[in-house]
């Protein structure tokens, strides 16, 4: 087998994300619950936007929990991507401006620190177990699930394969 690596050190960067993210979750639900509404705004119907603005805040602490462990990466850099755009339509107000900035520069941080997402995952991964060799009978070494493969494959009289194909 093969010995574990140590775990890549997390940028700062991913870290104020996480914290972003989490906060404009939290900060977004309270909206919500006191009814003083920035991404809704002004807009006339805000019932079915309310449904949809509590999952992407619910959302948006979920993935900020999730980043830190170095998951999520893709739907954390759309959920930001997404919020600054939507935070356009309320530009009129201070706040919104400031979340709207703060999610694109977190956007751009997520983009910058992908290779440590990238490396995370390799060392999450499990070391792959050797497979076994086995000799041919002509002599060549191959691996014993090829030689299986080969042996289901190279049917000539007619019965049916392990899969069921012929």
């Amino acid at each position: 087998g093969q010995a574990r690596t140590e775990r890549p050190a997390r940028p700062v960067g991913v870290d104020i994300v996480a914290a972003l993210l989490v906060f404009g979750g939290l900060f977004g639900a309270t909206q919500l619950a006191f009814g003083d509404f920035v991404i809704t705004g002004q807009l006339p119907t805000k019932g079915p936007i309310l449904g949809v603005a509590a999952i992407l805040y619910a959302a948006s602490v979920a993935l900020g929990v999730a980043i830190r462990t170095g998951r999520a990466w893709l739907p954390a850099l759309n959920l930001a991507g997404l919020f600054a755009i939507v935070y356009i339509a309320a530009f009129g107000q201070p706040v919104a401006l400031l979340l709207g900035l703060a999610h694109s520069a977190a956007a751009v941080l997520l983009f910058r620190t992908r290779s440590w997402f990238a490396s995370m995952a390799r060392w999450r991964r499990p070391p792959i177990a050797p497979t076994p060799v086995v000799r041919a009978k002509s002599g060549t070494r191959r691996s014993a699930v090829a030689g299986q493969l080969t042996a289901w494959s190279s049917r000539r009289d007619g019965r049916s394969r392990p899969s069921g194909k012929r």
